[in-house]
């Protein structure tokens, strides 16, 4: 496994790489099956409505990150399955993810794509590389405090255990480069040196013993470098041959005949895209002029309604004034209880055989006191509540006019009987 740090600017590339989204990049590293790239997933989260780009970006300018050019602001561990491991592939990669997530934080990984498209089986662990600044107590942005040397030396063989301890399998994930940390940037030029001189011998004097001591000492990325250099001499060959040529020429031709047929197919969809077009902006003003209409329509029967609305509003306030009011018609039924109560007060008074006289001066005290309590109704409950205290409250009176209903209905069923 090997680390890599990206600026803002670099990332983007980074990022394309491991998630293969765009069909037209072309990649140096000629080892990808492209038939197989349909195989490669991402044991990250998705990002709802962002990219990987969008998020690293998100994520940076939530920390406190520098606003210098040469600030790395995305980490990338490629972890490649050892040759050796015999176990179920996709849970190495699965624990080699949560591994990485939990060391530097789940809320912080941009993508973690596992490529099974290329000769070796890796995943592309890319993250923001936030940490804590102990001194200001606060999250910041910093891949050179992120990963220094303690964390190259410690990673590998904490990781190698972790792994062998949830796969209960033997896992090297420990190399030559790795199993005392990451060797030093001087170590690494001098060895680059070597092999830069041993890949200029090669090209100039490809013999297969050379080839074979070269290429055992070289990296996958200067193997591609050779690769290509064979290519172009493969190619100069190629023009020389009348066959080749031949075979060019004809699929050339092939490829012109489809090229036609397909700009006679786009002229087709440009004549019926313009159709469409055209259609769509005749229905657009017929329903514009349909719109219009239906508006003046509508504002014709609101002014004809309200018109309506306000001659029934008359007719009724009219018809309203030849009613009598509701207090016209109490003070009409008050006046009628009145009528009756003397009335009945009267007979009353002269069926106990009482002078007309007396009856005269009772009756006007007796109209005095109706007004009174009419004007005054608060008067009744207190004159209801010395009733009630002289034992002749309103209950004690309907007792007794039961009573009385009582006998009299037995009275005139006796007599029935008779």
């Amino acid at each position: 496994m090997n680390c890599e740090k990206f600026t803002r600017n670099q990332s983007g590339n980074i990022l394309v790489h491991c998630d293969r989204s765009d069909p037209n990049r072309t990649y140096k590293n000629q080892e990808i099956d492209h038939s197989k790239t349909y195989l490669n997933y991402n044991l990250a989260p998705e990002h709802t409505g962002m990219t990987d780009y969008e998020f690293m970006k998100k994520r940076c300018e939530e920390f406190k990150v520098l606003k210098r050019k040469d600030v790395n602001w995305l980490v990338s561990w490629v972890i490649t399955m050892p040759t050796d491991y015999k176990g179920n592939k996709a849970l190495f990669f699965r624990e080699a993810y949560n591994f990485m997530a939990n060391r530097y934080g789940k809320g912080n990984v941009v993508s973690a794509y596992v490529h099974l498209d290329e000769t070796s089986p890796h995943m592309h662990f890319c993250f923001v590389p936030v940490i804590f600044d102990k001194k200001k107590q606060e999250y910041k942005v910093n891949a050179k405090q992120c990963i220094n040397k303690v964390e190259l030396k410690q990673i590998h063989p904490e990781m190698q255990e972790y792994l062998e301890n949830k796969l209960q399998t033997k896992v090297n994930i420990l190399n030559g480069a790795t199993a005392e940390g990451n060797k030093t940037v001087e170590q690494l030029k001098n060895e680059e040196k070597i092999k830069e001189k041993a890949i200029v011998e090669l090209i100039q004097n490809p013999t297969e013993e050379i080839k074979k001591s070269v290429i055992e000492q070289i990296p996958v990325e200067q193997k591609e470098n050779i690769i290509e250099e064979e290519i172009e001499i493969i190619k100069n060959e190629l023009k020389k041959d009348p066959k080749f040529i031949q075979m060019c020429q004809n699929r050339a031709m092939s490829e012109n005949e489809k090229l036609e047929e397909l700009e006679m197919q786009i002229e087709n969809l440009k004549g019926k895209k313009n159709y469409i077009e055209e259609s769509i902006a005749e229905l657009e003003l017929h329903h514009k002029k349909q719109r219009k209409q239906l508006a003046e329509e509508f504002e014709k029967e609101k002014q004809i309604n309200n018109a309506r609305i306000i001659e029934m509003q008359n007719t009724t306030i009219e018809q309203e004034k030849d009613k009598p009011s509701f207090w016209n018609k109490i003070a009409d039924k008050i006046f009628n209880f009145k009528i009756v109560a003397t009335v009945s007060f009267v007979m009353y008074q002269l069926s106990n055989k009482v002078p007309p006289e007396r009856i005269l001066k009772n009756v006007k005290h007796f109209r005095k006191n109706y007004d009174k309590y009419v004007e005054n109704p608060e008067l009744i409950q207190r004159e209801l509540k010395i009733m009630e205290y002289m034992d002749i409250g309103l209950s004690k009176i309907e007792e007794s006019e039961k009573i009385d209903l009582n006998k009299e209905k037995s009275r005139d069923d006796y007599d029935l009987e008779l």
